[in-house]
């Protein structure tokens, strides 16, 4: 059984619903950008003014969440005391929509998060060494973003840099924030300063 599995609430099934959640994350950004306004007037609201409403409720619930210590399943258990992926996850997606260009950028950021990053999870749980996990997670997320340069029009060269980049974002286990948000926000930052 790996690590993941053994901190992970529910177990193997909370394991799988986790990964299940972060792969339906790619959803998201095709649902706002093609199907944004149809969905907010549902509730009387613009895309932009939803995804506020979104992270603001996202901010309250996880502050509720961590003063009472609730944990559910396919949350690892440290989360009970600390800001959860899923928050991070919401927080950054909701961010990177509002503040992205357009779509030639937020579709694949939020790609290659949602996807990138429990590919790597699972590879660690090979026996591969730290270099082919690294050399295939930036090989994927390359091939996410110049897939997006044929649909979208992203700039081609991004490829290169963000493929590195938001695998080594993903690599380091930092307490205070965690990878879902610096594999979104900092790539985020550079494509405002580069085309923003």
């Amino acid at each position: 059984m790996s690590n993941h599995v053994r901190q992970t609430v529910g177990g193997m099934l909370g394991h799988v619903f986790r990964r299940f959640v972060h792969v339906a994350i790619a959803v998201v950004p095709i649902l706002y950008y093609f199907y944004g306004v149809p969905i907010a007037q549902v509730v009387r609201l613009t895309p932009p003014q939803l995804l506020i409403a979104v992270i603001i409720f996202n901010i309250i619930f996880e502050s509720v969440r961590l003063k009472f210590g609730w944990t559910w399943i396919g949350y690892r258990r440290h989360e009970r005391k600390r800001i959860s992926s899923f928050a991070w996850g919401v927080l950054s997606i909701g961010l990177v929509l509002l503040l992205a260009p357009d779509q030639r950028f937020g579709i694949p950021i939020i790609w290659s998060c949602a996807l990138g990053d429990p590919l790597l999870g699972e590879l660690r749980n090979t026996r591969l060494s730290n270099t082919w996990i690294a050399a295939l997670g930036i090989l994927f997320v390359m091939a996410i973003w110049f897939f997006c340069t044929g649909w979208l029009g992203t700039p081609w060269r991004l490829a290169l840099l963000m493929g590195p980049l938001m695998v080594g974002l993903e690599w380091p286990n930092i307490r205070w924030i965690d990878d879902n948000a610096l594999m979104q926000l900092v790539p985020l930052l550079i494509v405002l300063i580069l085309y923003g």
